[in-house]
């Protein structure tokens, strides 16, 4: 969702099979040929396997699957009241823009300006569309206050399962997160395969506190909790 890094070296610690099956999905890539994560790697290490893990796209089933689990959540007891975050996806993140017409919540998104950090506009501004190809609410529109925020609905490259969670580089989301209530619940939004171990993580870093894969959301608990210190 927003402006990348520079790919690293495009050799590795491994080495990617250089021609996938024919209409590769993410599914058959995991059972034919994937190479694990990079043990012990370094984030671009893990980025470089995230992208290629995700390039076929996210089977249609899993992400539909995915955003039933968040509508569920969202229906069942002990989730934060307030406005809701969302993103608007890029083509390999799972698309959560159906949430809002099965959700009775305020929903608002970011935009990513040409400088400084992240702003947050109501869903329905006009948009506009960035010059790394996603939309985004024009810069006139209305301006939504973090601290309202109950629920973050995060995108990522890959997560952990004590809440670690692998950007695209740029630490837009990581200086946002740190603007809404401690009290938010911060989900990270993906599928089981990419929910990974060992994840490198920085001292900046915000954990989730939530996982939403094609297996429903659940909480992470107190250890994902205890490493971060947001607005109260």
């Amino acid at each position: 969702m927003f402006p990348g890094v520079a790919a690293g070296p495009r050799r590795s610690a491994f080495d990617f099979p250089k021609h996938p099956a024919r209409k590769a999905t993410m599914r058959n890539r995991e059972s034919h040929g994937a190479p694990p994560p990079p043990s012990g790697g370094g984030k671009e290490e893990f980025r470089r396997w995230a992208r290629w893990m995700r390039r076929p796209g996210i089977p249609e089933d899993q992400a539909a699957a995915t955003v039933d689990g968040i509508v569920e959540w969202f229906a069942g007891a002990g989730v934060p009241a307030g406005s809701v975050v969302m993103y608007l996806p890029l083509p390999d993140e799972i698309d959560v823009t159906p949430v809002p017409d099965r959700v009775s919540r305020t929903f608002a998104v970011t935009r990513t300006p040409p400088s400084g950090p992240l702003t947050l506009h109501p869903v329905d501004a006009p948009r506009e569309r960035h010059r790394f190809g996603f939309e985004q609410p024009v810069a006139s529109a209305p301006v939504v206050d973090p601290s309202t925020v109950a629920v973050v609905l995060t995108p990522g490259l890959a997560f952990g399962p004590d809440g670690e969670r692998l950007g695209r580089g740029g630490g837009y989301y990581d200086r946002f997160l740190l603007t809404v209530p401690a009290s938010a619940a911060r989900v990270g939004v993906t599928v089981s395969a990419l929910v990974v171990d060992g994840l490198p993580t920085d001292s900046h870093d915000v954990p989730m506190t939530h996982l939403a894969t094609e297996n429903g959301v659940r909480p992470l608990g107190t250890r994902a909790l205890r490493r971060v210190s947001p607005t109260a």
